[in-house]
């Protein structure tokens, strides 16, 4: 699956916007989640009907028919360096599959700079998979941010951190297996490949992993071997998201 995306320039990347605002129009989705916050950059509930959204569509019909739709539950969101707007489409898509009555887990497993808490804001700073991943007592249902929109459940990351293996760790598995077990889709943020081999050992974990790169930001080189470590990690590559301006 190769999907060319044609979003503005300056309108998605949350590297050139680290503070997204947020619009009027996600008060209404707010209504549904509570205390919680939306950012404007997640179009379907901001912008229907933009060429964002419609490009946001297309993708998620890609992945339900594809992949949701013959019992394929996990993806990971990955991407060969920073700015890439891999966040964006996550959260994006998650938002999407839960609209389409998906029932779906958003989980931030990058450690080294999440920012899902960017485009979905808790009320008060969340603990997340750090803390799973740290204390094999802590149940997950209790770091898990449930039914933040209908059908949208939300792991946050509860953290930062550098140590390497965590996401290799047989506790990793469990936290993953028990997401795959109780969801019908789990959408995974990863950190960019060229700061660690996190994305490499999710995909590992869920098996199927999309590529995000970025017209004029990308290399090909650099998507390739992306694309080959992940697959000699026993992952499948569903297809490359390429963001286009």
């Amino acid at each position: 699956m190769n999907t060319l995306a044609t979003s503005p320039e300056g309108d998605w990347s949350p590297a050139q916007d680290p503070e997204p605002s947020f619009s009027p129009a996600s008060a209404e989705a707010q209504e549904q989640g509570g205390d919680y916050a939306f950012s404007d950059k997640l179009v379907l509930l901001s912008g229907r009907g933009s060429l964002e959204a419609e490009t946001i569509s297309l993708l998620l019909s890609e992945l339900l028919s594809q992949h949701v739709q013959n019992a394929k539950r996990g993806i990971t969101f990955c991407s060969p360096s920073k700015d890439t707007g891999c966040t964006y489409i996550a959260a994006n898509i998650a938002v999407a599959m839960a609209m389409s009555g998906v029932r779906t887990i958003l989980v931030d497993a990058n450690l080294r700079d999440p920012a899902i808490d960017r485009y979905i804001t808790p009320p008060a700073p969340a603990i997340g998979l750090l803390q799973c991943l740290n204390e094999d007592e802590m149940p997950l249902a209790e770091a898990i941010h449930h039914e933040v929109l209908p059908n949208l459940s939300v792991l946050y990351a509860g953290g930062t951190s550098s140590e390497a293996g965590l996401l290799a760790s047989t506790r990793a598995g469990e936290v993953f297996g028990e997401c795959l077990r109780d969801y019908a889709c789990v959408i995974v943020d990863t950190a960019p490949a060229n700061r660690s081999s996190d994305a490499m050992r999710v995909a590992n974990i869920l098996r199927y992993a999309l590529i995000i790169a970025r017209k004029d930001k990308s290399y090909v080189n650099d998507i390739k071997k992306l694309a080959s470590d992940i697959r000699q990690n026993k992952g499948e590559i569903l297809g490359t998201f390429l963001n286009a301006y």
